[in-house]
């Protein structure tokens, strides 16, 4: 007895059948893995990637305030009542003008 291949008595038709399938599958999963792997980013990644951007933005100086609070640390009108100052940072911070 004479055996040709892995299949003795096998179907020249089912073979080339099979082939044809499983080649088939196969550009499938290639089609479905050639967009790219994906990922996420979990929320805290994103919190912190948006804390390191706005960090990283110039800072605005309005040279308005800062002459206008030069002057009244000159004057002794800022910074000379603690209490003052606390009491109207409170203020603000309740009214959200901060």
């Amino acid at each position: 007895m004479k055996i040709e291949g892995n299949r003795p008595n096998i179907d020249a038709s089912l073979a080339a059948q099979d082939t044809a399938r499983i080649s088939a599958n196969q550009s499938k999963e290639q089609s479905k893995r050639a967009g790219g792997d994906a990922f996420t980013v979990s929320p805290e990644l994103a919190l912190a990637n948006k804390a390191i951007d706005e960090a990283s933005q110039p800072i605005s100086v309005r040279p308005d305030a800062v002459a206008r609070g030069r002057a009244l640390l000159e004057s002794g009108k800022l910074g000379s009542d603690a209490q003052a100052l606390a009491d109207t940072l409170i203020q603000r911070m309740l009214n959200n003008e901060v």
